[in-house]
């Protein structure tokens, strides 16, 4: 009898962690749950948009243009990310 491999079940954090290391060129240890997008990383308010409209496609959500600025952390992100999936 053959046990089948599971891939492991990628997380919100892991995505989410995915999307800013990719749009801001950063390294993943850079990135702690209270990493500020723009003080600690230097992310500026296009950037902000870019990860905001990359988390849209990977979740298939829609994140309203006035609650982009409230993700400033990563918690806030993870935190915004879960209450938006939860809407739907």
């Amino acid at each position: 009898m053959s046990k089948e491999v599971r891939q492991p079940v990628e997380t919100i954090e892991d995505i989410v962690k995915d999307i800013i290391i990719a749009e801001l060129r950063v390294e993943p240890q850079q990135l702690q749950s209270d990493t500020h997008l723009m003080k600690d990383l230097g992310a500026d308010s296009l950037d902000a948009l870019n990860i905001a409209l990359r988390l849209e496609d990977a979740f298939k959500i829609k994140i309203p243009d006035d609650a982009i600025p409230n993700f400033l952390t990563i918690s806030d992100i993870i935190k915004g990310v879960n209450e938006h999936l939860n809407a739907n």
